[in-house]
């Protein structure tokens, strides 16, 4: 490790140990004192979107790298790639099948990462080195008035986008491992791509933008845009072609996203979901103090390495900014994770014509947002906290289900059944396009239909399994007509709040031994 980067090291590690401690202690805390009867989902704020996650995950638990997307529908052959999901299965099958917590310590690596990448990234800036540990903690822990407006005005998260979305690294920590890693594949490559000179540094920045767009391919579609306007910020016409070259070497990763999520019809309905985006005077409130605070440095002229790396942090926070006012496309405010974070390192620059105090201080001033959203974490939480029986026969169907099953039952058991076991659901997240008839489908099988209409849907549809609300006999016949059986195969909870899983026998594997 040279010079530099043994000085950079230790206000890394500092920063990043106390980060991780606080966006950890709150997952500790959850798994360990749930409200009486319920238990933890791993998970904090996306819990949806987190075990869509795991439900890639579990594939991987299972040894497969190419996955399927158990939200469609219809089978389909693998085809999704992604390096993060792959990364995390693994790691929970060395851990004994534990995905959030191997999602965890995926995290909080990819945490040290970010912050890794902050830090070259200040000293690209043209920081000095006196400076780097209060520039991380404003980096690590800044935001903007979300929090306080959240807290002390009652404003509905929604209108709170730096508490509610990953604008800013202190949410994308506490509560998106995948935000994370995107971020600080997205620092790491674009870094590369400005200082690449020679082949090898070029082969590297090729290797790290293909790891980034089989990561998070949003933040692709950033770096090729970024690196673009750095280079036009920067240099003279003349040498922007030989700048610009190099990206060609993200064509082939290019196009694969593009034949994924455009060309599979089993993925192409991701890019349709819909979003609520914030309104402008909640994006105000979020941004402008990081905003304000970036300004002097970021319009200031520089020479060398720092001008260059000004640029390309000037052209992503942007970039970013544009597309979140001009909106685009309707997914426009997934280019917004981590935009807080170029704001937040061009104010850090902004203050460091000041003792590093001055840095610290501003970093305590807008740290509003951190306090709040741990205020939030650490209280109980239907969201996050469910009721034991809920999550417990997912867990209770890992043993049972098998690639390609469907299970019947309420999106909330068939959302973490996706994500804890090898079967699909047949309603789950609600990003799939015909959710809302799925969902009012199983809503009339639980409460209104016969038992003979209930079978003949469980034929139509392909079930494999259904979960049924309390301990019925060993065949349900008040829910289901006897013929052919459904045998019990699982059950969670006691007395009323009891749910079991019944599931053809013939199409049942054998439960794996513990």
């Amino acid at each position: 490790m040279s010079g530099p980067d043994r000085t950079l090291l230790r206000p890394v590690l500092l920063v990043w140990l106390l980060a991780a401690a606080v966006t950890t202690a709150p997952y500790v805390r959850a798994e360990l004192s749930p409200p009486p009867g319920t238990r933890f989902l791993g998970f904090f704020f996306f819990v949806d979107d987190a075990y869509n996650y795991l439900s890639y995950v579990q594939q991987a638990e299972d040894g497969a790298f190419v996955f399927v997307n158990k939200l469609a529908a219809e089978r389909h052959a693998p085809a999704l790639v992604n390096l993060e999901w792959w990364s995390v299965g693994a790691l929970s099958g060395l851990l004994g099948r534990h995905p959030a917590a191997a999602y965890r310590i995926f995290g909080a690596a990819a945490g040290l990462g970010l912050l890794w990448m902050a830090g070259r990234w200040l000293r690209a800036l043209g920081l000095p080195d006196t400076h780097l540990l209060p520039a991380l903690a404003l980096i690590a822990f800044g935001g903007g008035l979300g929090g306080a407006r959240y807290r002390l005005l009652g404003a509905p998260p929604v209108d709170c986008p730096d508490l509610a979305t990953g604008l800013f690294p202190f949410i994308e920590m506490l509560a998106n491992p995948h935000f994370v890693a995107g971020t600080a594949l997205f620092l790491a490559a674009l870094l590369s791509f400005m200082n690449a000179r020679r082949g090898r540094d070029h082969a590297r920045s090729a290797v790290l933008g293909t790891a980034l767009g089989l990561v998070r391919p949003y933040d692709l579609a950033l770096l090729v845009a970024a690196r673009a306007g750095g280079v036009f910020f920067s240099s003279p016409p003349s040498a922007w072609l030989r700048a610009l070259l190099p990206l060609a070497s993200l064509l082939p990763v290019v196009l694969y996203d593009a034949w994924v999520f455009y060309g599979v019809p089993a993925f192409a309905f991701l890019g349709r979901a819909p979003y609520v985006s914030p309104g402008p005077g909640a994006m105000a409130s979020a941004l402008l103090p990081a905003l304000a605070l970036a300004l002097p440095a970021a319009t200031r002229r520089g020479a060398g390495i720092a001008s260059g790396a000004r640029a390309h942090f000037a052209a992503w926070a942007c970039l970013a900014l544009a597309v979140l006012a001009l909106r685009p496309v309707h997914f426009s405010l997934q280019f917004a994770v981590g935009l807080g974070l170029p704001l937040l390192a061009f104010g850090a620059l902004s203050l460091s014509r000041f003792r590093p105090a001055v840095t610290l201080a501003a970093a305590a001033l807008l740290s509003s947002t951190a306090v709040a959203a741990l205020f939030l974490v650490l209280s109980p939480n239907p969201r996050w906290h469910v009721p034991k029986a809920r999550l417990d026969i997912a867990l209770a169907l890992r043993g049972h289900c098998a690639p390609g099953q469907v299970l019947l039952s309420p999106p909330d058991i068939g959302l973490y059944a996706a994500g804890l076991t090898a079967c699909k659901a047949y309603v789950s997240h609600a990003v799939v396009p015909d959710f809302a008839e799925r969902d009012a489908t199983v809503r009339s099988f639980y409460a209104s239909w016969s038992p003979e209409q209930r079978r003949s849907f469980l034929d139509r549809a392909g079930v494999d399994l259904v979960a049924l609300p309390g301990i019925a006999a060993e065949a349900p016949e008040r829910w289901l007509v006897p013929l052919p059986p459904f045998t019990r195969v699982a059950q969670a909870g006691e007395g009323a709040a009891a749910i079991c899983v019944y599931g053809r026998s013939a199409l049942l594997r054998r439960p794996e031994a513990p």
